[in-house]
């Protein structure tokens, strides 16, 4: 059975929504209605945190630190593009989870 697209992402400027969310492919189109949720991003100022990290000198400087602070806390673990101050792609956010299980199972 051909299954359905849950999320579909837009990106063309003149498109007022990021992304439209289709709730029935998550729960294999056995609902006989569905659910569509349009997100539409706020309007970012000055004032309002970011959504993704910037890469600034005093954001940089601050990664350094909470990288020093994971080194001595085995328990603590930065990831993903929050915990690495980096823009990934879902690709590469799933390539350094894996990377990062690995290095913490030692495989």
């Amino acid at each position: 059975m051909l299954k359905g697209i849950e999320v579909v992402n837009y990106t063309e400027y003149d498109v007022s929504y990021t992304r439209i969310i289709e709730h029935k492919h998550f729960e294999y189109e056995t609902q006989p209605k569905t659910v569509i949720t349009k997100e539409n991003p706020d309007k970012w100022t000055q004032e309002k945190e970011t959504y993704y990290p910037i890469n600034n000198e005093k954001n940089n400087s601050l990664y350094e630190e909470y990288k020093k602070y994971s080194k001595k806390d085995k328990n603590v673990i930065f990831g993903g593009r929050l915990g690495q101050y980096k823009y990934y792609d879902m690709d590469k956010v799933i390539e350094q989870a894996l990377e990062c299980v690995k290095g913490e199972l030692n495989v």
